[in-house]
């Protein structure tokens, strides 16, 4: 006779075999429901339960809430305008995420220091000059001084979670009950490009009082200023050495710009070989050999800090795992009365510039007024 353990375990297979058809219809749904329910009754202990079934869980009661707005868990809400958000399941999450870094450069771990957490409390960062930082010949019994004592400290930098919301998006209670994997396909999309958007302003604009810290408002003056309406060679190799080697050296130095600046730049040549400045491979396109990322968010106008350049692996990108939420309303004025739900994301996010001692990772380069 098999064991409750391995009972709860043929529902959970069974179930979770349902829960993966590409067509999810009313009735699936009622199934899963029924089969975790008779695997709960089980009583198998918490330490038992797998990966895999906690996975089939969330996704079941996201389903769950997306029908009929019921959440049967309870969550302690981000603040009192999010009451009633459900937290959503790794898979939207991580779909969430991938499509907004998608939508802006600086949301993209390969480009920022993208750090996750799943608690919302400050975050306090360590920071160390890598330009000050040195190293001696040891000799007996002599004491060698470096050039200067650089200190790591931990209190200088410190992120917390400013919540993002996006535009609510409206769906029938028919495209509801009627399939879940496009809603949540939609939902994903939708909810990608509106937090993107958003939180993409001000990762490159942002005051860092009441929003996080903008790259460019963190960034240095590279010193250089266009002589005309685009910049030179000359200037971009400027602003390239302005910044120190050994923040230039690091895989995440890059350039950041708007699509027009990159315009300008492409018919740019090398005097010297007629070749153009702008390399184009299949790794991307890079500009002394080191990538252009492109920001819809950066300035163009006269007199503007058009152009940033530097190690962004020190721009630091704060993301709240746990804040990524959906809230379901179906109680709006002139939406309830067509059977229409509206669908709001949030999400926390945060950054800085881990720049000490007046240090300069990052530098920006002005058009010329």
């Amino acid at each position: 006779m098999s064991s409750n353990k391995e009972k709860r375990a043929e529902l959970i297979a069974r179930a979770t075999q349902l829960a993966n058809k590409q067509v999810f219809s009313k009735e699936d749904s009622a199934r899963v429901e029924s089969l975790l329910s008779l695997a709960d009754a089980l009583n198998v202990t918490e330490d038992s339960v797998t990966d895999e079934q906690r996975k089939l869980n969330d996704r079941t009661e996201f389903f769950r809430y997306l029908k009929t707005g019921a959440n049967e868990r309870t969550y302690v809400p981000m603040s009192d305008s999010v009451q009633g958000a459900f937290v959503v399941p790794n898979e939207f999450y991580g779909k969430l995420l991938t499509g907004i870094a998608q939508y802006t450069e600086l949301m993209n771990q390969d480009n920022v220091n993208l750090i996750e957490t799943t608690a919302g409390g400050s975050l306090k960062m360590p920071q160390l000059d890598l330009q000050s930082i040195t190293s001696a010949i040891a000799s007996e019994n002599t004491d060698v001084v470096p050039v200067s004592n650089p200190v790591i400290s931990a209190i200088n930098m410190t992120l917390g979670g400013y919540t993002y919301l996006t535009t609510p998006v409206a769906a029938s209670l028919a495209l509801e009950q009627d399939s879940f994997m496009p809603v949540m396909e939609l939902l994903s999309q939708a909810f990608s490009v509106g937090l993107a958007r958003g939180i993409g302003a001000d990762l490159v604009n942002g005051s860092g009082s009441g929003a996080p810290e903008g790259v460019l408002t963190a960034a240095a003056n590279s010193g250089i200023t266009s002589a005309g309406s685009t910049f030179t060679k000359a200037e971009l190799q400027s602003i390239y050495f302005s910044v120190n080697r050994a923040y230039r050296i690091s895989p995440k130095a890059a350039w950041l710009m708007h699509d027009d600046t990159y315009n300008t730049i492409l018919a740019l040549k090398d005097s010297t070989t007629n070749r153009p400045l702008v390399n184009i491979t299949e790794d991307g396109e890079k500009l002394f050999g080191k990538r252009i990322l492109i920001s819809p968010d950066m300035p163009t106008a006269a007199g503007s800090k058009a152009i940033v350049f530097g190690d962004l692996g020190q721009y630091c990108v704060r993301v709240v795992r746990s804040s990524a939420s959906v809230k379901r309303s179906f109680q709006s004025a002139g939406y309830a009365e067509k059977a229409l739900g509206l669908y709001t994301s949030f999400l926390r996010v945060d950054a800085s510039l881990n720049a000490p001692n007046g240090s300069a990772p990052v530098v920006f380069g002005t058009l010329h007024a």
